[in-house]
């Protein structure tokens, strides 16, 4: 199967969409397939996010040096809009944010995770351990001790019906803006085409930050 998650410089003047997945997930999500076949002129890059924390932040390394903030938006959801939260100077898009990760790995130490969607190198599923938990808390710990200097870039959607995490009272402390939808943790495609859709093509405007619409 051909992925289309592979770096590219954006040659055109279209956006480039970087979509980083919740936990026990991928690249090849629901909502990353969605949002490449609903952004077909866009770059959409939606690579697989490591298990580690620590892998992870230097995949967010890597990203920032292949895609520059002027013509990029990152999306997260879930995980994936704790670590969008850190690519500070992008414009991000984080839904139903996850800032304790570790507190839901603790619930099931010492299992084994399936992951919901195939992933790049082929595992199927993570061992969830001590140490893993440890490396989450440890950043989580951290995720606001960085002062954000574009807060006005990110856009905070949370659903009313979500029953999997709440931490819209932290998002509040750290950023500005944020709205509401009808939807529970996992977007569905009418989610993603009648909520993240019109924010990705409104955050496409250069001067988006004069014509919010929240």
């Amino acid at each position: 199967m051909e992925r289309k998650t592979k770096f590219k410089p954006n040659t055109k003047s279209n956006m480039n969409i970087i979509y980083l997945h919740g936990l026990s997930s991928s690249g090849e999500s629901n909502t990353a397939k969605k949002l490449r076949e609903f952004l077909p002129d866009d770059n959409v890059v939606t690579p697989d996010i490591p298990v580690s924390p620590i892998k992870a932040l230097q995949l967010l390394l890597s990203l920032a040096g292949e895609y520059q903030a002027d013509n990029t938006i990152v999306i997260g959801t879930s995980m994936g809009a704790m670590y969008a939260s850190q690519m500070k100077g992008y414009r991000r898009i984080l839904v139903n944010p996850a800032f304790h990760v570790s507190d839901l790995l603790k619930e099931n130490n010492g299992e084994r995770l399936r992951f919901f969607s195939e992933r790049e190198d082929g595992c199927e599923s993570f061992e969830v351990t001590e140490t893993l938990i440890d490396q989450f808390e440890e950043m989580e710990a951290n995720l606001f001790y960085v002062y954000d200097v574009t807060p006005e870039s990110v856009i905070g959607l949370f659903g009313d019906k979500d029953d999997v995490c709440n931490c819209q009272e932290e998002y509040c402390d750290g950023y500005f803006y944020w709205s509401s939808f009808k939807g529970g943790h996992r977007l569905t495609e009418e989610v993603i085409k009648n909520t993240l859709l019109p924010v990705i093509n409104w955050m496409k405007e250069p001067d988006y930050t004069s014509k919010r619409i929240f």
